[in-house]
């Protein structure tokens, strides 16, 4: 065994650690000019805590640790609120000489706000040397919730009571779009330039073009007018948006690229976030959540100052993928006579085994509840099984006609059915549904390629070794359904995301090769031409 087995297994072993080693190489960046935010935004919720959960109070201990890790970086924190135990934030910040962006969060609802406001005036007045300014409002212009002339009377009404600097915060965009009275209530305009965002994103090495362009277009609209920039960031996990990709090293260069800018044209800023926030990822999809400096169990994902890695943990990812490619072998057991038998087969498993451990932990950044955990725990169990299939030759997965399956499901057919068919129908469908998704609702959707690599992949490999690519299918109705899906969904998905979006041009990949793989239910069979079968 060991001489069948023994170099397919080193060589596709090795194959694995370089990939990994590859996407896991640190990327040297410039370095950051200083060690300290000006301010960075702080939500204290961890775990399952949320905002919307209105019962919950965060406790003081939970607030005093974060701003014990936070104080070596920044003496400055902004909070959106001053309910759920937020407004313990200001005291405990005053104990350790930070200041605090102090933020009265205003909804559609006065009987719902106006507590935060009585309870921000009071906090002005005991803890005055605390508070650097009051925002009042985030985004409220955006939301659509209230007026900016009732904006403007509410930041009015706060200075008078306080005698603090007062501002309202918001995309620099709707900025554009307030009303003067907004303008001239405010002490500073407080803007959001969030790259990632735009309607037009810029990727993160273009963060000097993009912040000069914004506070440009506001100082020509707004000439005399100071501005902050409020919130400014990068996430490091999620879903492409064109050339703008999510990763760690890209957040790592966004901060260090801004802050060599910031200083050099003395801004005033506030750095979006502290502290990954694992809520937000049911609002905005897994993107929302990644924003942090300091991932969910409070660790620093980078250094400022050294080089950043997207996979600091790679030779744990690469033992894993090896393992797992080892676990298919061992279960399929497939028949090899030597070694030169043996490296189809191994390659397969060591494949699947990498592209598993990819979907993995894509499953770990984008689940949020119990049940998101189990359909991603599933998905991965799908890919196992398709490479089990692909590793024993059975060519059901690749070739048999989804009607058999379909007939059996819905009990027009009682006769039994493959398993390995039914996987197929489940996997073609389960592509087509998310396809649909990204279609019509995209913008918070990641996409899934290594949940659909494996199957597409076996899919030909197996067609290609029974010679079934172009064979015409009788009866082949659910295949001419699902490739319509899929190729529609495909060229709107690519024309809609961009030629720059290379997360959504490879999924797209993937659904024309699945559409290919039905080919032959467009084919109509001619005489002495074997065809596949309906059941």
């Amino acid at each position: 065994m060991l001489k069948r087995w023994g170099l397919p297994l080193i060589l596709a072993g090795m194959a694995v650690i370089g990939l990994w080693a590859f996407l896991g190489r640190p990327i040297d960046l410039p370095p950051a000019p200083e060690p300290k935010l000006h301010c960075v935004s702080y939500t204290p919720f961890r775990g399952d805590q949320t905002p919307y959960d209105r019962s919950l109070v965060i406790p003081a201990a939970q607030i005093a640790e974060d701003l014990d890790l936070l104080k070596p970086i920044t003496d400055c924190v902004r909070i959106y609120a001053t309910d759920q135990g937020l407004d313990q934030v200001v005291p405990l910040a005053a104990d350790r000489g930070m200041q605090v962006l102090l933020g009265i969060w205003i909804g559609s609802e006065p009987a719902i706000f106006e507590p935060q406001i009585v309870k921000a005036i009071a906090l002005a007045k005991a803890y005055p040397q605390a508070i650097k300014a009051i925002i009042v409002g985030n985004e409220v212009l955006l939301r659509g919730e209230q007026s900016g002339e009732t904006l403007a009377a509410l930041v009015t009404r706060v200075r008078e009571a306080t005698g603090l600097p007062v501002t309202y915060a918001d995309v620099w965009g709707f900025w554009q779009k307030a009303p003067q009275s907004l303008v001239d209530a405010v002490d500073f305009m407080t803007i959001h330039i969030l790259p990632y965002w735009e309607d037009d994103p810029a990727p993160s090495t273009m963060t000097v073009p993009h912040l000069e362009y914004v506070l440009g277009e506001m100082g020509r609209q707004f000439p005399g007018k100071r501005l902050m920039i409020g919130e400014t960031g990068w996430p490091s996990a999620g879903r492409a948006r064109e050339d703008a990709i999510p990763s760690i090293v890209d957040q790592a260069r966004y901060l260090r690229d801004f802050l060599v800018y910031a200083k050099a044209h003395a801004l005033d800023y506030n750095f979006i976030e502290a502290f990954d926030q694992p809520w937000k990822r049911a609002q905005e999809g897994a993107v929302g959540g990644y924003w942090g400096l300091f991932d969910g169990n409070r660790h620093a994902k980078f250094d400022w100052f050294k080089p950043v890695s997207n996979h600091p943990d790679w030779p744990l990812l690469a033992a894993l993928s090896i393992l797992l490619g080892l676990a298919t072998l061992a279960v399929a057991r497939p028949a090899v006579g030597d070694w030169r038998a043996a490296v189809a087969p191994t390659i397969v498993a060591m494949a699947g085994g990498f592209l598993m451990m990819l979907q993995a932990e894509r499953a770990y950044l984008i689940y949020v509840t119990p049940t998101d955990l189990a359909v991603e725990l599933g998905l991965l169990a799908q890919s196992f099984a398709v490479l089990l299939f692909t590793l024993r030759g059975q060519t059901d997965l690749g070739t048999a006609p989804l009607a058999a399956a379909t007939r059996w499901l819905i009990a027009l057919d009682t006769r039994p059915v493959p398993v390995a068919t039914l996987l197929r129908l489940t996997i073609l469908v389960g592509a087509a549904t998310v396809a649909v998704a990204l279609a019509f609702d995209s913008r918070y959707r990641g996409f899934p390629i290594a949940t659909y690599a494996v199957p597409a992949a076996s899919f030909l490999l197996l067609q290609w070794q029974t010679g079934a690519i172009l064979r015409p299918i009788v009866d082949g109705r659910e295949e001419r359904i699902l490739s319509l899906i899929l190729i529609g969904c495909a060229l709107f998905i690519a024309w809609f995301e961009g030629p720059l979006n290379w997360q959504a041009l490879a999924f797209c990949a993937l659904l024309l090769i699945f559409a290919f793989n039905m080919i032959g239910a467009w084919r109509r069979p001619v005489r002495g031409l074997s065809v596949v079968p309906a059941a």
